[in-house]
């Protein structure tokens, strides 16, 4: 009896459980539709409770990363002469329509290069105008400052300089050597004038010069004059054309050229002052 009565409630539980799936809609397999899912266990009927995951929607592809623009292309380096450069752009066409006018010499084109012209001239006044006001106001520009302009201003300033040369040849003279060196008068013609200026040189200032005839010949103005023995070529003279002056140093022999050629006073006169007292470089730097 006891085996009847187990099989009986086997049957029972499995008609039962048979019933039950036939008529559970599909819709509640995930167990909600029975009240499983009401309570945090996830075991038993309660793992109905995550229903199977629907694929979600695809991800859009990322649009395309825009390309980066093109650099700006980088400004011309700015001209660094602005000035030089419009002046060579006006003489171009300046140039050119000058040119037109030669070769096509038609009214219109020689008008148009005179007016261009005048334009020109016009704006050279203007500069020269603006320069010679700047003059009035900046002594330290003006060149009448050290050399007057004025007939009277140039005699004063030459009355100076003259004073100033005077005494740097008779100095030049009592510690120098003053040398002069000439040739006969037949294959030197300016021998003889030369030494017609050293000799008034000589009256006026009271130098005393060294004369030497290179060949030996003999010359009226000065009858004292040596011939040369050796001495310019122990000088590096030898080679220099007739005539010549130099100042020589007695104790070193060092040499100071003059210069070749006829030599007036004036000329002999500054040269003297500049290389004995004015420092190489700052002739023009100075008021000398």
């Amino acid at each position: 009896m006891a085996e009847v009565g187990n099989a009986w409630k086997r049957g029972v539980v499995l008609a039962g459980a048979v019933a039950f799936a036939a008529v559970m809609p599909a819709h509640a397999e995930n167990g909600r539709a029975f009240g499983f899912c009401q309570d945090g266990v996830q075991i038993g009927w309660n793992f109905y409770c995550d229903p199977a995951k629907k694929a979600g929607p695809k991800p859009k592809p990322a649009a395309p990363k825009p390309a980066d623009p093109a650099p700006a292309e980088a400004p011309p380096p700015a001209d660094p002469y602005p000035a030089t450069t419009v002046i060579e752009t006006a003489r171009k066409e300046l140039d050119e329509i000058r040119n037109r006018a030669i070769l096509e010499p038609t009214p219109e084109n020689l008008q148009a290069y005179m007016f261009a012209q005048k334009a020109m001239v016009d704006q050279a006044g203007r500069l020269a105008d603006i320069w010679e006001r700047d003059l009035f106001r900046t002594p330290d520009l003006d060149a009448n400052r050290d050399w007057p302009l004025s007939q009277v201003g140039g005699q004063v300033f030459q009355d100076q300089k003259t004073a100033e040369w005077t005494e740097a040849l008779q100095a030049a003279s009592a510690h120098l050597g003053f040398m002069v060196v000439v040739s006969d008068e037949a294959s030197c013609p300016l021998c003889t004038k030369q030494l017609e200026v050293i000799a008034q040189m000589r009256q006026t200032y009271g130098i005393t010069p060294l004369v030497v005839s290179k060949d030996g010949s003999h010359h009226p103005a000065f009858p004292e004059a040596e011939p040369d023995r050796g001495q310019l070529k122990a000088l590096g003279l030898d080679q220099n054309p007739t005539p010549f002056i130099a100042l020589i140093e007695p104790q070193s022999g060092q040499v100071q050229p003059l210069g070749s050629g006829l030599l007036t006073e004036d000329v002999i006169l500054e040269r003297v002052f500049v290389v004995t007292r004015v420092p190489e470089g700052q002739r023009y730097l100075e008021k000398n």
